[in-house]
């Protein structure tokens, strides 16, 4: 499905994140490579990539949304102190409980614990 020059930057640029950036984090990094991509460009493409499977988009109520290359069942954590996004992996899948307690297929859903990671937890207690 790849086939322009923008969405190969914006394909290349989820895939070398460890931050769970956001539409505008990529755009301002991309457009360091070329210059005239536009933010509607960058949104429609990430939009089109997730649709496809190439990357995960990650709903975060009240925020924008954030993307992901690892495509693996995970789920995140939301620091509300720093702002940053962890992934986890819980040692049952909780798709199979939901469908185990409601009788429902589950195809996809999405989970975003929040709190504090151990940094934002160790600068409160200091």
């Amino acid at each position: 499905m790849i086939r322009t020059k923008q969405r190969q930057l914006i394909m290349d640029a989820v895939s070398a994140s460890t931050t769970h950036p956001t539409a505008d984090e990529l755009f301002r990094d991309i457009r360091k490579q070329l210059p005239t991509i536009s933010l509607a460009t960058v949104y429609r493409n990430l939009n089109l990539l997730a649709a496809d499977g190439k990357i995960r988009k990650i709903e975060m109520p009240g925020m924008p949304d954030r993307f992901d290359w690892r495509l693996t069942t995970h789920d995140h954590l939301l620091c509300e102190g720093c702002g940053r996004v962890f992934d986890f992996t819980l040692p049952q899948s909780l798709g199979r409980q939901i469908e185990e307690a409601s009788g429902m297929s589950v195809r996809q859903y999405t989970l975003v614990a929040r709190g504090f990671c151990s940094d934002c937890r160790q600068k409160k207690i200091s």
